[in-house]
C-alpha cells in the first residue's frame, strides 16, 4: 500500500481542518471545484473565525480579502477584510502571501501549509489549509483558507520548520 505524503499530513492536522477538507471536498458534487455558495456556513461553524476568503481577480490580476475570520483578526492584531493584499502588513508577509496565492492558480489543487509566523513577540506554529473555489466548477475566482494556530512552540533549535503538500 503506498500513503501519499498529502494524506499523511491531512490526518496530522487540527481535526476541524480535517471537516473543512471533507466539506470541501463533498461540496464539489463531481466539479473539480466547488462554488462559494455551494458551502454551507453550518458545516463550517468551529472553523468559521479561522477563514480567510481571497477573491481572485483578472484583467489586471488582482486579489482582494472577501473575509478575514476574528479568530485571526484577533491574534494577528489587524483585519484585512475588504483590503487588497496590496494593504497586508509587512513586505516580506505581503511577498510569501502572493507567492502562495500565485501557487495555488497555477497548481489549481488544494494545498496544506504547515509553518510558522511572529504573534506576540513569539513564534507561533500553524496549519493551514488552502482550497480553491469557482463559480462556473473550472475558473478560478476565489481561494480559501482555513488557518489553525498550534500551542506548541517550533522544535527546538528548529529555524526553517516548514512543510507544503499539494492535495489530489
Amino acid at each position: 500500500m503506498v500513503v501519499l505524503l498529502a494524506d499523511l499530513l491531512l490526518q496530522a492536522l487540527d481535526p476541524r481542518l480535517q471537516r473543512f477538507y471533507a466539506d470541501w471536498d463533498k461540496s464539489r458534487k463531481g466539479r473539480r471545484f466547488p462554488a462559494y455558495g455551494d458551502l454551507d456556513p453550518a458545516d463550517l461553524s468551529d472553523i468559521l473565525g479561522y477563514l480567510t476568503v481571497i477573491e481572485v481577480r483578472r484583467d489586471p490580476p488582482s486579489f482582494r480579502f472577501r473575509l478575514h475570520g476574528a479568530e485571526l483578526v484577533r491574534h494577528g492584531g489587524y483585519d484585512m477584510t475588504g483590503k487588497e493584499i496590496s494593504e497586508l502588513p509587512g513586505e516580506e508577509n505581503r511577498r510569501a502571501f502572493l507567492e502562495r496565492l500565485n501557487y495555488l492558480l497555477e497548481s489549481r489543487q488544494p494545498q496544506i501549509v504547515r509553518s510558522r509566523r511572529m504573534l506576540d513577540g513569539r513564534m507561533i506554529r500553524y496549519d493551514a489549509l488552502w482550497v480553491p473555489l469557482s463559480d462556473d466548477g473550472e475558473t478560478i475566482n476565489m481561494l480559501l483558507r482555513a488557518l489553525v494556530y498550534r500551542d506548541l512552540p517550533p522544535p527546538e533549535g528548529d529555524e526553517s520548520y516548514y512543510e507544503s503538500a499539494l492535495l489530489p
